[in-house]
């Protein structure tokens, strides 16, 4: 009988690869020797990962377009954001997330891309075959773009004491990381909803498929692992 070869190509031996990286980002950020330099290597985690993405995507064009438009139009809500107070709440970012433009993470953009991206992978798997569900296809539709929606929405709410605690950012009017403004998590909501929705737009012969993607759903499910190991090491 054959061996199947194991290839680094494949999204699920990525995916491995990703959980223990991340596994092991846990234990540096609990000892002080190994923080610093997790603070230095978290923004080009993100950077590398999206590169990663981009490249594995290139011969969809309409799923690069997406991309660039998605990072272009999030990168600008939060400079919006973060000068006016409008779209998510009175905050600032902070230097973990390292390079700024216009007072916001170079970074963002890819964070809020891939997050979705990954999202959408999810929920069209749990709708088509977890739930096993017999809808018509604009209901089917609907639904992966809400779930999709509610997913990063509760990853955010997993993500901010974390993330306030590792300073990615931090919020004016409160120093509670349980405290957020509700408006950031409509905001949230409301463009997961927005870049779902174009996601699906695109035909689907024409977009990127689970076994050909680096930013499997698995993708979300370490990070929120990961931040709620973080959560736990600030708590000590």
């Amino acid at each position: 009988m054959e061996k199947k070869k194991i290839k680094l190509s494949d999204w699920r031996v990525q995916t491995l690869i990703l959980f223990v990286f991340f596994l092991v980002g846990i234990i540096w950020h609990a000892w002080d020797l190994t923080y610093p330099f997790m603070v230095i290597l978290t923004p080009y985690v993100l950077l590398i990962s999206g590169i990663w993405a981009i490249y594995k995507s290139l011969k969809y064009k309409y799923v690069i377009a997406w991309i660039g438009i998605a990072y272009i139009v999030t990168f600008f809500l939060e400079v919006v954001g973060a000068e006016t107070d409008l779209i998510f709440g009175p905050y600032f970012y902070g230097d973990g997330l390292g390079l700024k433009l216009l007072n916001v993470p170079v970074v963002i953009g890819l964070n809020w891309v891939f997050i979705i991206f990954s999202l959408v992978l999810f929920s069209q798997w749990l709708v088509k075959e977890f739930l096993n569900l017999e809808i018509n296809a604009k209901i089917e539709f609907a639904l992966i773009i809400v779930l999709t929606a509610s997913l990063a929405t509760l990853f955010d709410f997993i993500l901010e004491p974390a993330a306030i605690g590792l300073n990615y950012w931090n919020w004016t009017l409160t120093s509670n990381p349980y405290d957020i403004p509700i408006q950031n998590y409509i905001a949230w909501f409301l463009i997961s909803l927005l870049f779902a929705f174009t996601f699906l737009l695109i035909p689907k012969e024409k977009r990127i498929e689970l076994e050909e993607s680096p930013h499997s759903p698995w993708f979300v499910v370490i990070q929120v692992f990961f931040f709620i190991g973080i959560r736990i090491i600030l708590l000590f």
